[in-house]
């Protein structure tokens, strides 16, 4: 997967834990990101796919696996 940088959407995704709790209900998670220099998609040794990206919400990186990415316009 190819993200080019500056590039802003919404990510969404189910945690396996919120606020150190876990996700029992399994609530799904939508932030709105951008794709900077620190970002980057990559493989876990688990084989899930995962995103780091800048939430620009919460002000901060974050890690999403198993993600679904909607482009903003």
């Amino acid at each position: 997967m190819k993200i080019e940088q500056g590039t802003k959407f919404v990510v969404s995704y189910i945690p396996e834990k919120i606020n150190g709790q876990e996700n029992k209900k399994t609530e799904v998670v939508r932030r709105t990101a951008v794709f900077d220099e620190k970002s980057r998609v990559f493989t876990t040794t688990k084989g899930e796919t995962a995103l780091v990206y800048f939430d620009l919400e919460r002000n901060g990186y974050r890690t999403a696996k198993n993600f679904i990415i909607t482009l903003k316009g």
